[in-house]
């Protein structure tokens, strides 16, 4: 009886089973196209966020919190901040933000590891919300399925950027995490003013939000579309 070895990896090969992943966007949105949940301007859920996933389920909704835990309205009337996720928050004195969630549940047959997060970094200030130049404040932080902090990324006095050039923040974790355990992650963007450094006066909103890390057909799931490979070839051979 011939070996199947040479099958198996002529088939495995070309579907990347050689045991390592390469770095991928997880899950992103540039919020272009979102909706609120109601048609009333007091909304706190952002719908329709056009998520591009891979290796994930479609996180849905992001909702805003403010510091007490309740629902913070998030801009709906203004056209620049149409297409990105501002909560109506005037951030300032040390003590203002804002949280939003996003909910992460792998794919049956994928593999996921976190790397990083990523986001535009915007301040808009002013009765024409325009963007300007302060120093935000962030937290990046993973949660299991079970609510245990997995890790947590701060980024004190972050340079907002112009409406020519905004820049980019990443919140990179200290080590890749893999997302193994059964039911779904969350990662928590808390957004504003912590420690009182020239915020004071305006909205802190994020844009083009990318969930980075790695993504991996499981090995079970390789083996049965090899298997299934392997005899539509013999089928043809007969």
């Amino acid at each position: 009886m011939r070996s199947l070895a040479p099958f198996l990896s002529a088939i495995f090969a070309p579907l990347g089973f050689v045991g390592s992943a390469s770095a991928a966007v997880v899950a992103f949105t540039n919020f272009d196209g979102r909706t609120l949940t109601t048609t009333a301007v007091a909304d706190d859920t952002a719908t329709n966020l056009n998520w591009t996933v891979n290796g994930v389920q479609d996180p849905g909704n992001m909702a805003a919190l403010n510091a007490g835990g309740g629902g913070q309205v998030i801009f709906n009337t203004t056209p620049l901040v149409q297409n990105m996720f501002v909560p109506g928050l005037n951030t300032g004195n040390g003590n203002t933000f804002w949280t939003t969630t996003v909910s992460l549940t792998v794919a049956a047959g994928s593999i996921v590891t976190l790397t990083d997060v990523s986001f535009d970094n915007w301040a808009i200030n002013g009765s024409q919300a325009q963007n300007v130049n302060r120093q935000n404040d962030f937290t990046v932080t993973l949660l299991s399925p079970s609510a245990v902090v997995l890790d947590s990324v701060d980024i004190i006095d972050s340079l907002s950027g112009t409406a020519v050039g905004t820049p980019t923040v990443t919140a990179t974790f200290a080590a890749p995490i893999p997302l193994t355990a059964p039911g779904t992650y969350t990662l928590q963007i808390k957004g504003g003013d912590f420690i009182g450094n020239n915020e004071t006066g305006n909205h802190t909103g994020i844009d083009n939000l990318s969930i980075n890390g790695t993504v991996v057909p499981e090995p079970s799931a390789l083996l049965l579309s090899g298997l299934g490979l392997l005899a539509l070839m013999r089928r043809r051979r007969q």
